[in-house]
């Protein structure tokens, strides 16, 4: 997320507010088509979760900061970091799997070309 600001240096966390919650069928889904594994397997997946054996959850991370805009003045932002994942472990959340606001870090980069 600091990548994403224009001055980094100046980013000062106020405060975090973690949570999450179960995944549905159609954000499953979404969540699967945008995975690197093809369809056969997403296929398989959503066959497990139909039958309840994977409890998909997105895990969610309220940000609010103090970073300098444009002029340098301090400007109070919030930004709502996503991982989905198909089992309760976060340990493979990186900014490469990471939505900050709804982009990815790939979708993100593609606006700044």
């Amino acid at each position: 997320m600091k990548l994403r600001l224009l001055a980094p240096s100046g980013y000062k966390r106020i405060e975090i507010k973690e949570s999450e919650e179960p995944l549905n069928r159609a954000d499953y889904k979404r969540y699967l088509a945008g995975d690197e594994y093809g369809p056969i397997i997403q296929e398989a997946r959503m066959k497990d979760f139909d039958r309840g054996r994977v409890k998909p959850r997105m895990f969610e991370v309220l940000i609010t900061y103090d970073a300098p805009n444009a002029y340098g003045t301090p400007i109070r932002g919030t930004t709502i970091c996503q991982y989905p994942t198909d089992n309760e472990d976060t340990s493979k959340a990186d900014r490469l799997y990471v939505m900050v606001d709804g982009k990815t870090n790939a979708e993100w980069l593609e606006t700044q070309l």
